[in-house]
């Protein structure tokens, strides 16, 4: 009776009591008239434990680096795993799950009590234990490096955080315009997006321990942030009211764009001197001299970068020109000309068979005589264009023999419909191998993405002043923070692992939208 005349009631009844079968098993009470008063029991003991051990949480005194913020986050994480093992153990005992699915029973309280003492265990190291002052400290230091710090945080000196804004910005207005393309849901994009903005601003611009203006950054973030949900509305309302094709062309667009922001953040970093040129020529034509002006002096070298930003930059060069590379070796490797096949051949096989760090090392020491002619002195091929250059060949030899196997299962059939067609080789590849064989290699291409990425933490064994060498070597640099080596690492383990986990989801997004999870869905490749 209450479930027809609660019909939102049945759905929460219904969710609940699945719930219940995936964390308890089945009881024996299943479909009987005792089964939802007893669920409701189990259900009130749950939130009576959670409520309890929130309030005990609560009494923790405030002392040493216990903030308020820590207590709260604490108490809530912790009493909530607490309170689903009581909740576990009132269905096994209350519903019998323990005669009817013993195993299941057995199970999910020993992996409710695992969960909790775990959960319990890494937030009280975490947010109890840990002193998190280092990272607050040197939040711009891990980002861009020694060099650059000083660089934009010495007032005595010439502002050159400005480099840094038109790649940030650019990024997460495509980030936006992406999102509006896709199919996603906009009540869960806004406010995901948002929850996530405004973390990163929270924790961009906290004051406290902070070397710049906070103020000023969280202003300019906010108007990114706000120009990004923009962007998504106004690609939102295209993607709704155009035809599919020009939704296409506009994601080939997109595509382009970012691409783009890599060679836009290099070139605003450091321009080159036929591009500072190039700025100073046009400098009297309106608008567009003015958005090229700064680009007319000379930039940081590279030799300057260090941070995050060095491991995005190696990793960028790696995927972004790496598949680039990939795409031809694996054209080269797959003719019939032999002038053309063999030399490809050789240079997979050979750089594919040394362990990156190796050819780290060979990049260290050898790599500049290799590149001398191309360089007017030795300088200007630093350690990080030479890390750029092995990344971006490592990462093109893989990506080569992952789109081999993509091409190779490509139907024959296909081929001659398009020579009846009146193709010529050139766009059959384009358009007719090329995307067939991306689309079922498109898990294995992620895959050595986000191998990249990880890889750009053997950057450290050289001696590059990259994310995860800042981070070892923070305790240090200020004796106040001396003997804490675990806050910057697990920070730092963090800060990998997040990049890595968004790629995949947007690969799994990606899969489905290109039909591979479904039977089917080639055409839209």
């Amino acid at each position: 009776m209450m479930s027809e005349i609660y019909p939102k009631g049945k759905v929460a009844i219904r969710v609940l009591q699945d719930a219940e079968v995936a964390f308890s098993g089945r009881s024996r009470s299943e479909g009987r008239a005792e089964d939802l008063p007893l669920s409701l029991i189990a259900l009130f003991i749950g939130i009576s434990s959670f409520v309890l051990y929130f309030y005990e949480g609560m009494q923790m005194p405030i002392e040493f680096e216990i903030s308020r913020i820590d207590r709260v986050i604490y108490s809530i994480i912790s009493s909530a795993f607490l309170a689903v093992v009581f909740w576990v153990v009132s269905l096994v005992i209350l519903k019998r799950t323990f005669i009817q699915a013993p195993s299941s029973a057995i199970l999910g309280i020993c992996s409710s009590i695992i969960c909790a003492f775990t959960v319990e265990a890494i937030l009280g190291s975490l947010l109890l234990e840990m002193r998190w002052d280092i990272v607050w400290a040197n939040r711009v230091l891990l980002a861009i490096g020694p060099d650059l710090t000083y660089a934009m945080t010495n007032s005595a000196l010439p502002a050159e955080n400005w480099r840094i804004w038109p790649f940030v910005t650019a990024s997460w207005v495509l980030i936006g315009a992406f999102y509006g393309t896709s199919d996603i849901k906009i009540s869960f994009f806004l406010p995901s997006f948002l929850f996530v903005s405004i973390a990163l601003i929270a924790f961009s611009t906290n004051s406290e321990l902070a070397n710049f203006d906070t103020d000023a950054m969280a202003s300019r973030l906010t108007k990114i942030v706000l120009a990004s949900v923009l962007t998504f509305s106004v690609t939102r309302w295209y993607r709704l009211t155009s035809e599919e094709y020009k939704v296409n062309r506009l994601r080939t667009f997109l595509m382009i764009g970012t691409f783009g922001t890599f060679f836009l953040l290099i070139f605003s970093l450091d321009p080159p001197e036929w591009f500072q040129s190039l700025a100073a020529y046009l400098s009297p034509v309106p608008i567009i001299g003015e958005l090229l002006d700064p680009l007319a002096e000379p930039g940081t070298p590279p030799s300057t970068w260090g941070g995050l930003l060095v491991n995005f930059i190696v990793a960028s060069a790696g995927c972004v020109l790496g598949l680039f590379v990939g795409i031809i070796l694996a054209f080269c490797r797959q003719s019939n000309l032999p002038i053309i096949k063999w030399p490809s051949v050789l240079f997979i096989e050979v750089f594919r068979s040394g362990p990156l760090i190796c050819w780290l090392y060979f990049a260290l020491f050898m790599l500049g005589d290799v590149a001398d002619p191309l360089f007017s002195s030795p300088e200007d091929f630093t350690n990080i264009l030479r890390m750029m250059a092995i990344f971006t060949f490592f990462g093109g030899v893989y990506i080569a023999e992952v789109i081999r196997g993509g091409l190779q299962s490509v139907d024959s059939g296909q081929k001659e419909a398009a020579v009846a067609l009146g193709l010529s080789p050139v766009q059959t590849k384009q358009f007719i191998e090329l995307p067939n064989a991306i689309r079922t290699t498109m898990p294995s291409i992620v895959s050595v993405f986000i191998g990249l990425w990880k890889d750009t933490t053997l950057l450290y064994i050289i001696g590059v002043l990259d994310f995860l060498k800042i981070a070892s070597t923070l305790p240090n640099t200020d004796f106040n923070f001396m003997g804490y080596y675990m806050e910057p690492l697990f920070f730092a383990s963090i800060v990998f692992w997040l990049p890595a986990f968004y790629i995949s989801r947007i690969s799994m997004k990606v899969e489905r939208s290109l039909g591979l999870v479904n039977e089917g869905g080639a055409e839209r490749a």
